[in-house]
């Protein structure tokens, strides 16, 4: 039977002279594998990670690799293509996103906040901030958002999930001046969270906050491979 899905390419490897293993996240299906024969052969055909596409495949009973037999781009992210910086953080959210999804899982609400934030980073230039409110986002979306105890709080407990004053029994938490950045990119509108003036050397560290808290609610959650690229062009 043949399947005709969106999905936003998340990795490609080489397979064979030709071929691709292309990772995607699915409208439909959720984050799937497929094995694309000829795909190197394709005129034009980039799969440049978080490419929006239209593709049609077959379920195969001989290997859990499914076929892919077709591909469109939906949307040509030519600004973003260009772009050094907006490159960097199409490589990690996308390698983001391989760490969070599991495979099948399927989540609609999340794919189409992706679709949305794709086509908005490739018209962009308010960059500065986004990838600590994109990850306080996902922890929304994938239901282990942190409490907010305290406006201005002294602690962020990594474990239990919590801003707060009162000192954390577990030792696995954060006190820093500037952890309460961290509570305003969950509460405050995308626009004005990415309008705050938060310095450089904060900025880094609040994103490695965020990826620390990843690490104790995420199921397998490793530390990424882009995230030396982003501490340098943010930093």
């Amino acid at each position: 039977m043949k399947i005709t899905d969106k999905a936003i390419v998340l990795s490609r490897l080489s397979y064979s002279e030709s071929s691709l293993v292309v990772s995607l996240f699915t409208l439909e299906s959720g984050f799937q594998t497929f094995l694309f024969q000829g795909a190197k052969k394709k005129k034009g055909l980039i799969l440049f990670p978080l490419e929006l596409v239209e593709i049609a495949y077959y379920k195969r009973n001989d290997s859990s690799l499914m076929k892919l037999t077709e591909m469109q781009v939906l949307e040509p992210l030519h600004y973003l293509l260009d772009n050094p910086l907006k490159s960097s953080i199409a490589f990690f959210l996308a390698e983001l996103m391989m760490s969070c999804l599991q495979e099948n899982h399927q989540d609609r609400k999340l794919f189409l906040f992706l679709s949305e934030e794709i086509h908005w980073l490739n018209l962009s230039e308010e960059l500065s901030n986004y990838l600590v409110w994109f990850l306080a986002q996902i922890t929304k979306l994938e239901g282990f958002q942190p409490e907010v105890h305290h406006g201005n709080p002294r602690y962020f407990e990594l474990q239990e999930g919590k801003f707060t004053n009162e000192l954390p029994f577990l030792p696995s938490y954060l006190e820093e001046p500037w952890i309460h950045w961290l509570t305003d990119s969950l509460r405050l509108d995308k626009m004005d969270f990415l309008a705050l003036s938060i310095p450089k050397e904060e900025r880094v560290k609040l994103i490695d906050a965020w990826l620390k808290y990843y690490q104790f609610h995420v199921s397998g959650m490793r530390k990424l491979k882009s995230l030396e690229v982003i501490r340098t062009v943010f930093g």
